[in-house]
């Protein structure tokens, strides 16, 4: 999906382009590219329209001011109207990641307006870390059906994936101040992948509530759990289908073509 790959040469990694390029992966790796940037898309909709649900949420909230928010809201609107402060760093930058995520795989982009690229990725590491940090807030300390409840699931599953998206970060961050592309453009695709894990969950609790009698309660820390699991794994196999021979920098449609070529 993008132009930089791993620059580490475990071996894992093709040994040749040859290697690299043996049927049927061209094909296999053009047809996941299309199925992902679809996934990609669901999952940025989904997203999107959960923040400004929230957004719309926290703005009549507000202006309402009950003086018992305990019998105005649910319990699951209650915690964002309470900790409005949090919520608002959770869903303007979330808003951001949402839509400059994309942008960071869209390989024209990189190619002719690399400073546009730059820039971009600068503002998608700093709203995402502000909307893990803000998501820890909430989510460990204030869950859904409370810490001593159900809730206790949703806050394990939100204290390992937030720190890790935060580590992962890290590590985006500091690959490329050392040129290091490839590991640069793994550790982006495992971040993004994971900051689309609350979307993925949003769908599998939808489709779990319409198709079981599951309370919600039980059922949203599970998800959260499927959902990090799922988007781990689908990252994982893109990066070691995509991670290219040498140094990684090398696009694997660029390999292909020159394989085929060849």
């Amino acid at each position: 999906m993008t132009d930089l790959t791993a620059s580490d040469s475990s071996g894992t990694q093709p040994k040749s382009a040859t290697d690299f390029s043996a049927a049927p992966w061209p094909t296999i790796r053009k047809v996941l590219e299309v199925l992902g940037w679809l996934a990609v898309a669901m999952l940025v909709f989904t997203g999107l329209s959960a923040i400004l649900g929230r957004s719309i949420f926290l703005s009549d909230a507000l202006a309402l001011a009950p003086l018992n928010p305990e019998e105005a809201f649910d319990p699951f609107e209650i915690r964002y109207y309470t900790h409005a402060l949090a919520t608002i760093l959770h869903l303007g930058p979330g808003f951001f990641v949402m839509v400059l995520g994309p942008l960071q795989f869209m390989r024209p982009l990189r190619k002719h307006y690399l400073h546009i690229h730059r820039w971009t990725g600068r503002a998608f590491i700093l709203c995402a870390a502000i909307g893990a940090c803000s998501g820890i807030f909430i989510g460990v300390f204030y869950p859904f059906a409370g810490v001593g409840g159900q809730g206790f699931n949703e806050a394990m599953s939100v204290a390992f994936f937030s720190p890790y998206i935060l580590f992962c970060l890290f590590m985006a961050y500091s690959r490329i101040r050392k040129r290091m592309f490839g590991q640069h453009r793994e550790w982006m695709i495992r971040a993004f992948a994971l900051l689309l894990a609350i979307a993925t969950e949003r769908l599998m609790l939808t489709f779990l509530q319409i198709t079981t009698n599951i309370d919600i309660a039980v059922l949203f820390g599970t998800t959260f759990w499927m959902a990090i699991a799922t988007n781990m794994a689908m990252s994982e196999m893109w990066i070691a289908l995509t991670r290219t021979p040498g140094n990684g920098a090398q696009h694997w449609k660029d390999v292909d073509a020159r394989a085929k070529a060849g």
